[in-house]
């Protein structure tokens, strides 16, 4: 059996269905506005429907499954899920919306997929996927010497210049810079690479505040 198979087969009696956007591909580029949702689980498979054609794959196609966080200035947090499939296509189902922004409504709705996406996986299963957790470490990297860079900027600076000049506007700066720099290395903390345990989803793997 292919990793994904397209058309008609008969439907599992047992199915339930997430109200979630999912991006297939590799990831990253450009969408002004992603309109691919809705997917379904059931004991033995996976469904969704994208680009006209309705798709579906059983557990024994998965090769591995990389859940992360994230965050997004003044609009909040998210969690991805990225399954790769033995013939290497991708499947990312967010807790976004439409618009690419988080959504808190559907935190709720990602957890429960997440939960049951897992609870469905049998034990040889289990033991042939890879679960792991948070960034590449190249992107890991990246994202701690932004961090410290933004924290130099933003907040160290403008710090140094309050304690010289006592003007309050670099007080004013600081606290705007430290409410973009406390999230962000929230999430670099969060999101450390790194394998977690199927049958125990820490807390870390959901977004929250």
């Amino acid at each position: 059996m292919d990793a994904v198979a397209e058309g008609n087969a008969p439907m599992p009696q047992i199915r339930r269905h997430y109200d979630l956007l999912f991006r297939e591909g590799p990831g990253g580029g450009f969408v002004w506005r992603n309109r691919d949702s809705g997917l379904v689980l059931t004991p033995t498979r996976m469904e969704w429907r994208a680009a006209g054609q309705q798709r579906f794959t059983d557990w024994s196609t998965i090769e591995q499954i990389r859940v992360q966080t994230g965050h997004i200035p003044k609009s909040g947090y998210f969690g991805a899920c990225e399954i790769t499939f033995r013939n290497g296509r991708k499947l990312t189902v967010s807790s976004l919306d439409s618009w690419g922004s988080a959504d808190a409504s559907r935190h709720d709705d990602y957890a429960e997929f997440l939960q049951d996406l897992h609870s469905h996986l049998g034990a040889a299963d289990k033991k042939r996927i890879r679960f792991v957790a948070g960034m590449t470490e190249g992107r890991q990297i990246f994202g701690k010497v932004a961090v410290f860079i933004g924290g130099a900027f933003f907040v160290l600076l403008p710090l140094v210049l309050l304690l010289i000049t006592g003007e309050i506007q670099a007080l004013f700066i600081m606290l705007g810079g430290a409410a973009f720099i406390v999230p962000a290395f929230r999430i670099m903390k969060r999101n450390e690479p790194r394998t977690y345990n199927p049958d125990h989803l820490d807390d870390d793997l959901f977004p929250h505040t």
